[in-house]
Protein backbone atom coordinates (compact mmCIF):
# COMPACT_ATOMS: atom_id res chain seq x y z
CA UNK A 1 0.00 0.00 0.00
CA UNK A 2 3.15 2.28 0.77
CA UNK A 3 3.80 1.98 -3.18
CA UNK A 4 0.25 3.20 -4.15
CA UNK A 5 0.66 5.93 -1.84
CA UNK A 6 4.04 7.15 -3.68
CA UNK A 7 1.91 6.70 -6.98
CA UNK A 8 -1.13 8.93 -5.75
CA UNK A 9 1.80 11.04 -4.56
CA UNK A 10 3.21 11.41 -7.47
CA UNK A 11 -0.17 11.99 -9.76
CA UNK A 12 -0.59 14.80 -7.37
CA UNK A 13 2.38 16.70 -8.12
CA UNK A 14 2.09 16.64 -11.84
CA UNK A 15 -2.15 17.96 -11.16
CA UNK A 16 -3.88 14.57 -11.26
CA UNK A 17 -6.44 12.97 -8.77
CA UNK A 18 -4.10 11.06 -6.22
CA UNK A 19 -5.29 7.55 -6.68
CA UNK A 20 -2.34 5.35 -6.60
CA UNK A 21 -2.59 1.69 -7.98
CA UNK A 22 0.35 -1.03 -8.06
CA UNK A 23 0.47 -4.38 -9.82
CA UNK A 24 2.51 -6.74 -7.58
CA UNK A 25 3.52 -10.65 -8.32
CA UNK A 26 0.97 -12.86 -8.08
CA UNK A 27 -2.00 -11.31 -9.79
CA UNK A 28 -2.25 -8.51 -6.57
CA UNK A 29 -3.88 -5.12 -7.39
CA UNK A 30 -3.47 -2.98 -4.78
CA UNK A 31 -5.34 0.64 -4.89
CA UNK A 32 -5.26 3.45 -3.08
CA UNK A 33 -9.21 4.15 -3.59
CA UNK A 34 -12.00 1.45 -3.48
CA UNK A 35 -12.59 0.85 -7.45
CA UNK A 36 -14.99 2.21 -9.60
CA UNK A 37 -17.37 0.34 -11.45
CA UNK A 38 -15.59 0.19 -14.23
CA UNK A 39 -12.24 -0.68 -12.78
CA UNK A 40 -14.15 -3.11 -10.43
CA UNK A 41 -14.75 -4.69 -13.79
CA UNK A 42 -11.67 -4.64 -15.28
CA UNK A 43 -10.14 -6.45 -12.10
CA UNK A 44 -12.76 -9.68 -12.40
CA UNK A 45 -12.00 -9.35 -16.50
CA UNK A 46 -8.17 -9.86 -15.91
CA UNK A 47 -8.77 -12.70 -13.56
CA UNK A 48 -6.76 -10.89 -10.98
CA UNK A 49 -6.87 -13.30 -7.68
CA UNK A 50 -6.94 -10.35 -5.28
CA UNK A 51 -7.66 -6.83 -4.76
CA UNK A 52 -6.12 -4.63 -1.97
CA UNK A 53 -7.61 -1.04 -1.42
CA UNK A 54 -7.55 1.38 1.15
CA UNK A 55 -10.19 4.10 1.24
CA UNK A 56 -13.84 3.42 0.74
CA UNK A 57 -15.27 5.76 -1.84
CA UNK A 58 -19.04 5.75 -0.60
CA UNK A 59 -19.98 7.73 -4.05
CA UNK A 60 -18.91 5.63 -6.54
CA UNK A 61 -17.08 2.33 -5.36
CA UNK A 62 -18.03 -1.23 -6.82
CA UNK A 63 -16.46 -3.38 -4.34
CA UNK A 64 -18.97 -2.87 -1.22
CA UNK A 65 -20.01 0.54 -1.13
CA UNK A 66 -22.71 1.09 -4.11
CA UNK A 67 -22.39 -1.73 -5.14
CA UNK A 68 -19.74 -5.31 -5.26
CA UNK A 69 -19.17 -6.31 -8.99
CA UNK A 70 -15.81 -7.94 -7.46
CA UNK A 71 -17.91 -10.35 -4.98
CA UNK A 72 -21.12 -11.15 -7.53
CA UNK A 73 -20.95 -14.56 -7.85
CA UNK A 74 -22.20 -14.54 -11.83
CA UNK A 75 -18.78 -13.14 -12.59
CA UNK A 76 -16.18 -15.68 -11.83
CA UNK A 77 -13.55 -15.83 -10.89
CA UNK A 78 -14.19 -14.01 -7.56
CA UNK A 79 -11.02 -12.49 -6.09
CA UNK A 80 -10.06 -11.92 -2.76
CA UNK A 81 -11.14 -8.60 -1.70
CA UNK A 82 -8.86 -6.53 1.53
CA UNK A 83 -10.40 -3.47 2.09
CA UNK A 84 -9.11 -0.56 4.25
CA UNK A 85 -5.63 -1.15 4.41
CA UNK A 86 -4.08 2.07 5.41
CA UNK A 87 -7.68 3.84 4.70
CA UNK A 88 -7.07 7.13 6.55
CA UNK A 89 -3.95 7.53 4.77
CA UNK A 90 -5.11 7.15 1.35
CA UNK A 91 -8.41 9.03 2.59
CA UNK A 92 -5.98 12.25 3.70
CA UNK A 93 -4.06 12.24 0.01
CA UNK A 94 -7.58 12.98 -1.80
CA UNK A 95 -8.79 14.92 0.26
CA UNK A 96 -5.85 17.16 0.59
CA UNK A 97 -5.96 17.67 -2.95
CA UNK A 98 -9.46 18.14 -3.20
CA UNK A 99 -8.72 21.00 -0.42
CA UNK A 100 -6.24 22.30 -2.58
CA UNK A 101 -8.06 22.69 -5.71
CA UNK A 102 -11.29 24.35 -3.74
CA UNK A 103 -8.79 26.69 -1.96
CA UNK A 104 -6.62 27.31 -5.24
CA UNK A 105 -8.73 26.77 -8.77
CA UNK A 106 -6.50 29.01 -10.87
CA UNK A 107 -3.86 26.76 -10.25
CA UNK A 108 -5.32 23.59 -11.70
Amino acid sequence: MRAALADAAAAADTGDVPVGAVRLDGLTLVVTLEPCTMCAGAVTMARLSRLVYGAADPRAGAVGSLWDVVRDQRLVPVPEVIGGVLADQCLNVIRTFFQERRLHPARC
